[in-house]
Formats: structure tokens, sequence, C-alpha cells
């Protein structure tokens, strides 16, 4: 089967069988999905059909077509596959939700996330960041590791004012990275067990989400005493929703900022020259946030289901249809970027707006992260710590390999020789 829009490009074309063969595609999607996206992504056309197995799913890399589908969500879409409303303790938060649910949810809880609201978080921000930094040390160390409990004690502290302390905190944290990892295993298998059954994979599930519940009911009981406006909020969602917002916000607020950090200074240690100038020029250290982002985007890969017979540009898409987007995809291709695969953060110094929707890595248009304002603050203030009493070296000379979670994570971590300033 040739798939219109590829066939003329044998550099990108892995093999003829491929396309003959729909379940073998399927099995290399499974094993190299950043690879097999980024080859589909080379086609001229900006909606291209991928065959994996009985499914055709439809990659969408133009940013005029990409804008249509993010910008209508919706109206004519919701989230496509892999996506599990059903998931008893994240099925109603902000992440799985649609609409009306999600819209009410959405308008109540982004009060906390406007600019002004953010900018009010960055003094505790930077307390609880300078605390965690206390607790590294120079010589090698895996930056990854060290990053989750950094961000998952911010997320915690900033967003619930809650002390984010001792062993209770610690089984929350490891808790919410146990969930993140079902979630993952559970949107790649053919097999999806309802989740009261006894199967060994969903009673893994139950004990990763009990402390996990616990935690989301001490929050909400200091609704009242809490500095944090968060908590006062959610005593405005519907009460079987509150658990769900809370765990979302921990697991999504930490997660991906935390991945996002460890591309970031696995960039830098290698870049000494980016390295000196995001030390001492702000300018820069956003300069080299965005670049990071672009190479290594926290979320790789957006997914939708059209709701009815959709038109993208010149193309007609049925019901039903799965939709891909992947800003890991249009922010490494050439036709969009100069030397899309080098680190050039001198490419975001006074430069012209770029199109809408080329540059996504927080997702964009209607369901774009609630939390990218506070990612974003989060990086520039624990970057610019980091590198006031570190220089950043290469522990070793291996490439680190993304991983394509639910978020782009660094495979078996980024470990960096930190050296004192």
């Amino acid at each position: 089967m040739a798939i219109r829009g590829i066939e003329t490009h044998d550099d990108v074309v892995m093999s003829n069988t491929l396309f003959l063969t729909p379940w073998y595609t399927l099995l290399k999607f499974h094993d190299d999905p950043l690879g097999m996206l980024l080859r589909y992504g080379q086609s001229p056309d900006p909606v291209v059909p991928i065959r994996l197995g009985r499914w055709t799913l439809y990659l969408v890399t133009g940013p005029a077509e990409v804008g249509q589908v993010l910008s209508r969500h919706v109206q004519h879409y919701h989230k496509g596959p892999g996506m599990d409303r059903q998931n008893p303790l994240i099925g109603t938060g902000l992440l799985l939700s649609e609409t009306p649910r999600w819209e009410t949810s959405r308008r109540i809880l982004k009060e906390e996330f406007l600019p002004a609201a953010v900018r009010e978080k960055q003094l505790r921000m930077r307390q609880t960041i300078g605390i965690q930094l206390d607790q590294w040390h120079d010589g090698k160390v895996n930056v990854t590791e060290q990053l989750v409990l950094l961000t998952a004690q911010v997320a915690i502290e900033t967003l619930f004012d809650f002390p984010a302390q001792g062993d209770a905190m610690t089984a929350v944290i490891d808790a919410s990275q146990e969930l993140m990892m079902f979630f993952y295993r559970r949107s790649r298998s053919f097999f999806r067990p309802l989740y009261s059954m006894p199967w060994p994979m969903n009673r893994k599930y139950w004990s990763a989400a009990k402390p996990l519940t616990g935690f989301a009911e001490r929050i909400y009981a200091r609704r009242a005493s809490a500095s944090a406006k968060l908590s006062a909020l959610l005593e405005h969602l519907p009460s079987d929703e509150r658990t769900a917002q809370i765990v979302t916000l921990l697991i999504a607020g930490h997660e991906t900022t935390a991945n996002a950090l460890s591309w970031t200074l696995y960039l830098l240690a290698r870049h000494q020259e980016a390295q000196n100038l995001a030390r001492t020029d702000p300018e820069w250290l956003d300069a080299v946030i965005q670049e990071s982002l672009r190479l290594y985007p926290p979320v790789w890969l957006l997914s939708r289901v059209s709701l009815e017979p959709v038109s993208l540009g010149s193309y007609r898409l049925p019901k039903d249809a799965p939709i891909l987007l992947s800003p890991w995809v249009n922010q490494r291709l050439e036709r969009y970027w100069d030397q899309p695969g080098e680190f050039l953060p001198e490419r975001w110094i006074k430069r012209a707006p770029l199109p809408p929707f080329l540059y996504f890595p927080f997702g964009a248009g209607q369901r774009s992260c609630i939390g990218e304002t506070l990612a974003h603050q989060e990086m520039r203030i624990t970057l610019s710590l980091i590198l006031s009493r570190w220089t950043l070296e290469p522990a070793s000379d291996d490439e680190v390999l993304p991983l394509p979670l639910l978020s782009l994570k660094p495979k078996n971590g980024v470990w960096i020789r930190l050296a004192p300033r």
C-alpha cells in the first residue's frame, strides 16, 4: 500500500515492506515511535495517513491544519487514542475530561495559573527550589532523579501550600511516578481490563492510588486555612472531581517540568558557551529554554478523534478519525527550521514571531497546558540557581536517548558532573 505524500520520498521510507504490511508498521511504531513519526513527517503533505494494523491514523504537520485541530477541540474533537477517561483516579481531571465538565473546571482553576498569580508564587518557589538544591552535592549526579523530587516539592508547596517533607510526601511522589508508568503502559496495551478486575496491573494501580487519594483528601481538608488559593477553588468543583484535579495537577505539574529541566541541563553541559551566556544574560537563559523545549518537548505527542467528518485544509477526514499532532515532529522538520537537529539558542534572540502552531511544546489552542506559565517560571528560577552554584560538565560522552512515555523522558536519566563555582 502506497501512502500519499511519502512514496516519492525514498530517503524517508524505511522499506517497501513496511507499507505493504500494516501490522509490521504497528510493531515498528511501538518500537520507535519518535523515529517513525519523524520519517512520516518528512512528507510535504500537511496530513499523512499512517496504517497501523487495522487502524488508519492521520499525522498532521501543517501549521494551519494543526491550528484547525487544536483551536476547535471543543466543537469538533475529543482527546484521542490512549486517553482513558474511565480512569477512576484522574478521569474527571483536566487532562482527560471533556466539555462541559472540562470547560467549567478550567474556568474555575485557571485563576491560579494566570500570569499575575504565577508571579505571586515566585518567592515561595525560589525558596523551595533553593532548599532542594542545598541537598545536591558536587560531582557526578543523576539530575533527572533529583529534579523529579525538586519539581514535586515545588508543586506541593507552591500550588497547594502543603509541607512537602517527610516519608508521607516521599510516598506520594513515588506513587505519582508509578501511576505515570501505569498510564503509559495501559495506553499502549491492546488489553485494558476494567479497573475493578483483580489483574496484577490493576492491583499495582490501586496500591499507587491510595497515597495520592489520601494526599488529595488532606489538601481539600485544609482549604480554609491554606494560603494557596487553589485549595479554596476546589470547593467550587463537583465533589467527584476534586481528587482527580488535585492528582492531575500534581502529576502533570512536576513530571513534564522535571523532564524539560533534565534535557536543558543535558544540553547546557555539552555547550559551554551557551552555558556561560545563560549564566549572566536573562535573554540567553530564555533562549536556551525555548531551544531545549524545541528539541525535547515535554508533550511530544497529542492525539484527537473527530466527532464528525472534518476538513483539514484540502483533506476530508471521516468521523472517528484518530489524529496525531507531534511537537517532536513539527519542531524538527527542515522545511520549518534551519539546522533542526542542532542546539542553537541564538535562533531565538531577537527573532521575528513564529507562525502560529509551529512551536507548541506544551500543546496549544483550547486544550493547552494550564500550567505552562508556571512551568516556564519554575524552569527559569531553577536553572538560574543551578548555574549560579555550579558549572555543568558531561559525566560521560554517551548520548542520552529520549524515552517517549507520556512525557519525553531521558532514558536512564541525565548524569552530569557538577563543579562548584
